[in-house]
């Protein structure tokens, strides 16, 4: 279940789209691979992010899973509500954040990165510009006194690949906006801020974050093909599964005033730090 918070984080950071007063609503779709261990159901989750000025609010629909993410760049901080418990967690630049995850624990390696191709489509009347990503996860990273031997052995020689492209939109509502709201996030330490979110600690989140910074528009859509790569036993029976596609849409665009009651924490909540 941890994962998959985590999980749900990430898709939050890389699929949030921000302008000044804008609400995106964003639905990623998860299939094949290991999603095959659940009966071959594709995961579905639905964000939709609340964007005021330097604010963003992003809320996370995963079924039996709800999750808010507040984001705000003047105060440096993020918080993380789970209505399902009533929690409220604010986790600061610069502070340690508290972790899910045991003592010692390695989380593995991320080397990230997304390139210009120069080709364009239109998707839903709208033109978009190509970026090709890659990210590779380094599982033989990942270690600690917490795991037995056997497990860190087996991860040895295996690495998680995604590729794929993002179609970027610049003629969109909010667009400038979103390009600056960007690059103040990418020009702060908020990778290690988003990584304390997720309650662990991931190496390569602050690359990831300064090269969504980059891009000169919105994520409209993104579309990767998620394989793993190596010879031993466990890279083995994951790649049985097959290959796992990940795609995140954009389905709406709107411009109406957001109220700052958004960007609070709701009363009644028992809040961390």
């Amino acid at each position: 279940m941890k994962r998959v918070f985590a999980t749900l984080v990430a898709f939050a950071v890389c699929s949030a789209v921000v302008s000044a007063d804008v609400t995106v609503v964003q639905t990623t779709t998860v299939e094949g691979g290991m999603m095959a261990m659940g009966g071959g159901a594709a995961m579905s989750p639905k964000t939709t992010s609340r964007i005021k000025g330097q604010k963003m609010r992003s809320e996370v629909d995963a079924g039996m899973i709800q999750m808010v993410l507040i984001t705000d760049l003047d105060a440096k901080q993020v918080i993380v509500l789970r209505p399902d418990q009533k929690t409220a967690q604010i986790v600061a630049q610069g502070g340690a954040a508290s972790s899910a995850l045991p003592a010692g624990l390695k989380m593995p390696k991320v080397d990230a990165s997304m390139t210009p191709t120069g080709k364009s489509q239109m998707i839903d009347g709208i033109k978009c510009d190509e970026y090709a990503i890659a990210t590779t996860i380094d599982m033989s990273e990942m270690g600690g006194p917490q795991m037995p031997p056997e497990a860190t052995a087996a991860m040895k020689d295996v690495k998680m690949v995604m590729k794929g492209s993002m179609w970027v939109a610049k003629n969109v509502p909010g667009a400038a906006e979103y390009i600056a709201f960007q690059k103040g996030v990418g020009s702060s330490d908020f990778g290690a801020i988003f990584a304390g979110a997720a309650g662990m600690s991931v190496p390569g989140m602050d690359r990831m974050m300064k090269a969504m910074s980059n891009l000169d528009g919105i994520a409209y859509m993104t579309e990767m093909t998620m394989t793993v790569e190596g010879t031993g036993q466990m890279a083995q029976m994951m790649q049985q599964m097959g290959a796992m596609r990940i795609t995140t849409k954009v389905t709406s665009i709107t411009g109406d005033p957001i109220s700052d009651e958004m960007f609070k924490i709701p009363e009644g909540y028992t809040v961390s730090k």
